[in-house]
């Protein structure tokens, strides 16, 4: 989570989090249920607050429901006005941490990842596996022969 809040809560948030030039985040939890823990509007409280309020989250124990959370990324997420997907000068990273043992809603994995990615210019979709994630369901996330899949071992 460090390595994320150093990479992805830069310095220059600023009051308008539209403008050009300035960088905004949020951050979706999911295991049998999926929640946004950070929107997009809060970027322009500044980077003390996200940091906090990213390092808050706790881990939670239950089902890895990555389909769903893919679903809700691209509806509720990237869907809502206040994200800049039809900006052409912003790039939009997704970002999925997971163990990589789906196990609700598997089917829709790479489809919903392909439908972020056609969701506007510059959408890229990246997989990182934490503990036992199978490099395979990774490669499903980020599509195939991608080079946007991280994972241990």
């Amino acid at each position: 989570i460090n390595i994320l809040v150093e990479s992805f809560c830069p310095s220059k948030f600023g009051n308008e989090v539209t403008t050009e030039g300035k960088k905004q985040i949020s951050v979706v939890l999911f295991d049998s249920t999926v929640t946004t823990e950070v929107d997009f509007s809060e970027s322009s409280k500044g980077v003390g607050y996200l940091q906090d309020k990213i390092l808050s989250i706790r881990h939670r124990k239950g089902s890895t429901a990555t389909g769903d959370a893919l679903t809700y990324v691209k509806n509720k997420v990237l869907g809502k006005g206040s994200s800049r997907l039809n900006n052409p000068k912003v790039s939009t990273d997704v970002i999925v941490i997971t163990d990589g043992q789906c196990n609700q809603n598997c089917r829709v994995l790479g489809s919903e990842a392909n439908a972020i990615r056609k969701m506007g210019h510059g959408v890229n979709v990246f997989a990182m596996g934490v503990a036992n994630a199978r490099a395979c369901e990774l490669e499903i996330i980020t599509g195939k022969g991608s080079s946007m899949a991280y994972g241990p071992g």
